[in-house]
């Protein structure tokens, strides 16, 4: 646009300057003067919409340029911003470079960390099933413990049972002692009257003693008539008789 407005003031002057040149030839230009100004009427209303043109394009031009000229600022301070955080991440890349000798120090000491974590979890393992065991064998031993009480307490209860039983019976008195039984057979001693006598022991106390005869079956000897001896001692009468009469 800078480039036609040049031209088109050159355009001008190069006329103004044809025209003083043909001054003398008034009497020509007379002639052609009215045919020209309506040409030059219409050229210099185009040069001047075009002058116009080219002052609003200009107008436009330095618009942009101070848009530009401020986006230009902004991006120089988003380029100063970035080049100062691009040098901090350049000293934090240095200071870990030199800080890796320290850093395998760290490594190593943080593989031996990890070896102790590792034995200690080993070591609560091992805390863990010895401590499950000693308590599956505390509660055996208290089931143990438990049942062998109340076997305690049943053979305790029978032994105040029988301690009661003890205490009901009657308490004997001492008494002299007495001679065994006397049998004596009516044959021998007493001929044929039949008296058979039975001497009790006193000591023995007479509920017990009957039992023990029930038990015994032993025959109850009353007083029989001659011809009423019980069989053996019936028996035994005749086996004397018989000898009795074998002798005479």
């Amino acid at each position: 646009m800078k480039a036609k407005l040049d031209m088109s003031e050159r355009r001008v002057s190069e006329l103004e300057e044809e025209r003083h040149r043909q001054h003398p030839e008034d009497e020509r230009l007379r002639v052609l003067g009215r045919e020209r100004p309506l040409q030059e009427t219409k050229e210099t209303k185009a040069l001047r919409e075009a002058l116009q043109e080219m002052k609003e394009e200009n107008k436009l031009l330095k618009q942009k340029n101070a848009s530009m000229i401020r986006k230009k600022e902004h991006y120089e301070c988003e380029i100063s911003r970035l080049n100062k955080a691009l040098v901090d991440v350049l000293k934090k890349q240095h200071s870990l470079v030199l800080g890796t000798s320290s850093e395998k120090g760290d490594r190593n000491s943080l593989e031996d960390m990890r070896t102790q974590l590792e034995v200690l979890r080993q070591q609560v393992q091992i805390y863990e099933e010895d401590f499950r065991k000693e308590r599956s064998d505390r509660e055996r031993l208290n089931e143990e413990k438990e049942e062998l009480q109340k076997i305690n307490e049943r053979l305790q209860s029978q032994l105040n049972k029988l301690n009661s039983q003890t205490k009901d019976l009657p308490v004997q008195s001492e008494r002299p002692s007495y001679p065994p039984p006397l049998f004596l057979s009516p044959c021998v001693n007493y001929g044929s009257c039949g008296l058979v006598l039975h001497y009790q022991d006193p000591r023995v106390h007479p509920a017990s003693r009957r039992a023990h005869e029930q038990q015994q079956h032993s025959p109850d000897y009353q007083w029989y008539a001659p011809d009423q001896f019980p069989p053996d001692v019936q028996h035994k009468a005749n086996d004397s008789s018989s000898e009795k009469g074998a002798h005479h």
